[in-house]
């Protein structure tokens, strides 16, 4: 393995700028629009922040929200705060309200960085916080413009903070072991939880990311950064894998599903070797015209996370590209991807592969988690190694009830097939017991979604007085197409025992989905 990927137990993540920057000091670390940033600039940048941020008063150890999209400001926030050694909290610029200050109290943020068009939500609920300091990335000049109120504190430029460094080179003040991120995440649950996460953990990931792509390195290779680095998967292959392969970061601070020809341009105008995306983004790029052979054929690394790859989506990239789209199965607890589809020539379809070199796994019993199953079984995906998570900031119930003598227990069914690939078969809270038996949702979901008329289709059970549950099928039809009840019911009868078919099958105009493609299930209509 490369010595860029190497670390010690003294080593900390800017170590990962720091070798790419002494390597390839004038090639481009940073694009966004016409804006090029070299990595030995941005070098500079980071350490003038760290001096500017340290004269604020934040030392190792504090916590800074990050509310930012994907710019040159949060690339070089985040490296200037792990360059103190202070904590660097992931915040969603989506979180507000109520939500917004559950966070910074959950993670003890004394300092808030964000852009300046966040303020005016920020302003309502900032005095119910603990934020002292409020940093602002100004685009539209709004920290000029409107009143700061009463307790919240005044906006301080950041570009005003990049002061000459006390001393060349401003030593790490993090060593391996040290928190380094606060990664909020709501996953399944819907209630956002503060996910620690260490140097080493991050250093983990990105170095089984780098061992996993086994082949000569591209020099500068374009990586297109659409998936926010406030997401964990944004964060460990978008920012730090880039910075430590030498690649050049292609910014996307804003993306509208809605209107694709942005992100068509780019790849036509940049043409990146990587483009890490979530199943949405995938299905969506997949249906424009513009994704045509030549358009996709730069892409060497397609990868796809957050959610299940639509086989249909999987299919239609082969046969334009030749290639696969490589799907993970990663979460916040263990910073990134655990498990990913063989590379190069991919995996089958609807498997997540194998588990990366930093990952051990096992699938226990969801019943009795001491019991390991056999290969072919259901059960419930345990990890452990160097990736995982400390724990949940300030939860030590929550906490203890996921991690069991160093291992994580995901809440996620999975299956293990002859070749040694895993499947993952659904959330553990979403299994269905019908009369006694176990009915996963996925399952019938996969039949359901054979039928030319379904766009789409989510089940789930209902409570009954007899049978425990039942199953509910909620199915979205395509557009000028229509199907009765009783034909979807008469197809699962023909592909499923009679346990697994729907007791109702019931039209909708949307499945609630979250960013990444993921059913939210509690939020689909109740059935009385």
């Amino acid at each position: 393995m490369s010595a860029a990927y190497q670390y010690t137990d003294e080593d900390s993540v800017p170590i990962l700028l720091e070798r790419s920057a002494a390597r390839r000091p004038q090639s481009t670390a940073i694009t966004i629009g016409a804006v090029q940033i070299p990595y030995g600039g941005l070098l500079r940048k980071v350490q003038s922040l760290a001096q500017g941020l340290f004269e604020q008063g934040i030392r190792s150890g504090d916590r800074v929200a990050l509310m930012l999209p994907n710019t040159p400001a949060y690339v070089m926030s985040c490296y200037a705060l792990l360059q103190l050694g202070a904590v660097v909290v992931n915040v969603s610029p989506s979180s507000q309200g109520a939500e917004l200050v559950s966070i910074l109290r959950q993670s003890e943020a004394k300092v808030l960085i964000a852009l300046d068009v966040f303020l005016p939500g920020l302003y309502r609920v900032l005095d119910k916080s603990p934020v002292k300091c409020l940093i602002i990335s100004s685009v539209q000049g709004l920290e000029k413009q409107l009143p700061v109120p009463a307790q919240v504190p005044s906006p301080i430029d950041l570009t005003t903070l990049m002061l000459p460094p006390a001393h060349a080179g401003m030593t790490r003040a993090a060593r391996c072991d040290d928190l380094a991120v606060i990664q909020c995440t709501s996953g399944s649950t819907g209630t956002p939880k503060c996910v620690m996460l260490s140097h080493r953990n991050l250093l983990a990931s990105v170095q089984q990311s780098a061992q996993w792509m086994n082949e000569p390195e591209t020099p500068n290779a374009g990586v297109l950064c659409v998936i926010p680095f406030f997401h964990v998967f944004g964060m460990t292959i978008g920012l730090h894998l880039t910075l430590a392969k030498g690649y050049r970061m292609i910014l996307v601070p804003r993306f509208d599903a809605l209107d694709l020809m942005p992100i068509v341009k780019l790849i036509e105008t940049e043409r990146p070797l990587s483009f890490p995306a979530v199943p949405t983004l995938w299905a969506a790029l997949l249906s424009h015209p513009a994704a045509t052979p030549e358009l996709l054929s730069c892409i060497q690394v397609a990868s796809s996370g957050g959610a299940a790859l639509p086989d249909w989506v999987a299919a239609r990239f082969r046969e334009r590209t030749g290639r696969p789209i490589y799907e993970a199965y990663g979460l916040s607890e263990v910073a990134g991807a655990a498990l990913c589809s063989a590379f190069p020539q991919g995996s089958p379809v609807g498997s997540v592969g194998r588990p990366l070199s930093a990952v051990t796994v096992k699938l226990c019993d969801p019943s009795d988690p001491a019991r390991q199953v056999a290969a072919g079984e259901v059960g419930e995906l345990a990890l452990c190694g160097d990736v995982v998570m400390r724990g949940y900031v300030g939860n030590p119930v929550l906490t203890d009830s996921v991690l069991r003598d160093g291992w994580l227990y995901t809440g996620d069914l999975a299956r293990q097939g002859e070749d040694g690939c895993y499947s993952i078969v659904d959330r553990k809270d979403d299994l269905i017991i019908t009369s006694g038996y176990n009915v996963y949702p996925s399952e019938v979901e996969s039949v359901l979604a054979q039928h030319p008329a379904v766009a789409d289709v989510a089940v789930s059970g209902r409570a009954d007085r007899l049978r425990g549950q039942v199953v509910i099928a909620y199915v979205v039809l395509r557009e000028g197409q229509s199907v009765s009840a009783e034909e979807l019911t008469a197809l699962c009868r023909s592909n499923l025992p009679d346990y697994k078919v729907p007791r109702s099958v019931l039209c909708t105009d949307k499945v609630p989905r979250n960013p990444a493609g993921k059913t939210l299930r509690r939020s689909l209509p109740s059935v009385g």
